[in-house]
């Protein structure tokens, strides 16, 4: 009897441990919402010319490396679909923001983007700044917009 009880235990771990390593369905959609907005907030940021955008690429970039390793096959249609419906959703905000003729809902649109932008900025490790890690971040997002705007010149 002990050896089918401690075969029935390591069955129950066994499923437990596969059971925990499925992603939670809210975090994936909650990572593909902010690639979106971020997606919508860069090409804003090519509209409006003085701004610069290396910040939020850098941002982006990290928010799909880790959508990337959220993501199932199940889910992925799910995953963009809730990604461009974020992506529309920031824009329209943005738009409103920039181009209303009423004031009170231009700066209510500002303010929600823009609260929207923090909640996803949150959920980014934020390096220490006096930690090597922060150089070498900063290393590699002087290389990002290089090779952006290479893949943007070849399209």
């Amino acid at each position: 009897m002990g050896v089918l009880k401690t075969f029935g235990y390591a069955a129950l771990l066994t499923c437990f441990a596969a059971t925990a390593a499925k992603p939670e369905p809210d975090l994936l959609l909650r990572v593909a919402s902010c690639v979106g907005r971020l997606s919508a907030q860069i090409e804003h940021h090519w509209l409006m010319s003085d701004q610069p955008t290396t910040i939020v690429e850098t941002q982006r970039a990290h928010m799909l490396d880790i959508l990337d390793a959220l993501i199932t096959a199940e889910m992925a249609t799910r995953a963009l679909a809730n990604r461009i419906d974020a992506k529309m959703a920031h824009a329209s905000l943005l738009t409103q923001a920039a181009f209303s003729n009423d004031k009170r809902r231009a700066i209510w649109a500002e303010k929600r983007a823009h609260q929207e932008l923090e909640l996803c900025s949150l959920m980014l490790p934020q390096p220490v700044e006096d930690s090597p890690v922060a150089a070498e971040t900063d290393r590699v997002s002087a290389i990002e917009p290089v090779n952006q705007e290479t893949w943007r010149a070849s399209q």
